[in-house]
């Protein structure tokens, strides 16, 4: 028996599509992992900013002590009453707190020790400068 509308697509047109669809998907993946690396990395770098400004925030006008205290694969946000919050690095990370071991700010919000933190990322290094005065610090990429 003969249909008499045959509509469709051959075995030959799908193989074809299907590989052009592969084709695409396998040069799109590197760039994705690329790009989600990249903002992963921002988000950490910019978590970190805020834990700093928050501490800061923290000691203007107090005397509680606020500091955030800096180990080679994460960094800890010390509270008056001891409290503290972990913030874990990716393993691939190190913090190289050589010239300055923990951040805390007077009560005018001026930073109590100068100085300089190195951040090494598996694409990136970046160092956090801390100067007298009343900033923050800043981000240098390397």
């Amino acid at each position: 028996m003969k249909m008499a509308n045959e509509v469709g697509f051959s075995l030959l047109e799908v193989l074809v599509t299907l590989s052009v669809l592969a084709i695409l998907l396998s040069l799109s993946v590197p760039t994705m992992h690329s790009l989600l690396a990249k903002k992963n990395e921002e988000k950490i770098l910019e978590r970190m900013e805020n834990d700093i400004l928050y501490i800061q925030n923290q000691a203007i006008g107090s005397t509680k002590n606020f500091r955030i205290i800096l180990q080679e694969n994460k960094y800890i946000i010390v509270g008056p009453d001891q409290q503290s919050i972990i913030r874990d690095l990716p393993s691939n990370w190190t913090l190289d707190r050589r010239k300055l071991d923990s951040i805390s700010y007077n009560e005018n919000g001026t930073i109590r020790k100068a100085g300089t933190i190195s951040l090494k990322t598996p694409n990136n290094t970046y160092r956090y400068v801390f100067p007298l005065g009343k900033g923050r610090g800043y981000l240098e990429k390397q």
